[in-house]
């Protein structure tokens, strides 16, 4: 009985700090994600938009400007790649994919769990605008759709400028996720 006693004790004791450690992980990536957000929304809000517009080769995580979308909350700065740490931190441009004002489709991926929660309320007419340093473009949501993940042509370029948000589905969904939740908007005329 006694045997039955410890083992069941250093059981308890093991997953209480695992438990611990865990929410000490989400806490630290959490808070590091709105740290870096908050430093780099005021970094962009200081840039010049005087500076004139240079071609510079984009490394993954370099900040690439700031969607947002106001009716449902949404306000995240955008970073290049969707590697882990550029979606830890942000959304990420997805690569291959063009910059807004250079035409065809421009794509952006992020967590559902964190910048792309509220993406769940959207709705056709909805405005997102994504802002550069030098020039801010202003779009319309036109549909929504989910599509399994290997699912790429959602992010090809089509004979129009359009943006496609993407992050996983469903939004409450414990491991990863089986589909993808795509946000289909057009450039406001």
């Amino acid at each position: 009985m006694n045997m039955r006693f410890s083992i069941f004790h250093t059981a308890r004791k093991l997953l209480l700090w695992f438990g611990v450690a865990a929410l000490a992980y989400v806490g630290g990536t959490v808070a590091y994600a709105g740290i870096y957000q908050s430093y780099q929304s005021w970094k962009f809000q200081q840039t010049d938009a005087v500076t004139p517009h240079v071609a510079v080769d984009i490394q993954d995580g370099d900040p690439v400007g700031r969607l947002e979308i106001p009716r449902i909350g949404i306000s995240v700065m955008v970073l290049q790649g969707t590697s882990e740490g550029s979606l830890a931190a942000g959304a990420g441009h997805v690569p291959g994919t063009p910059l807004p004002g250079t035409g065809g489709n421009v794509a952006i991926a992020a967590h559902r769990d964190t910048f792309f929660r509220s993406l769940k309320e959207i709705r056709p007419g909805d405005s997102i605008r994504f802002s550069t340093v030098h020039q801010t473009f202003e779009y319309v949501v036109a549909s929504m759709e989910t599509v399994d993940p290997k699912d790429t042509r959602v992010i090809e370029s089509r004979a129009v400028p359009e943006l496609t948000l993407i992050t996983c589905f469903p939004f409450y969904y414990v491991g990863s996720a089986p589909k993808r939740f795509i946000v289909h908007a057009l450039p406001l005329k």
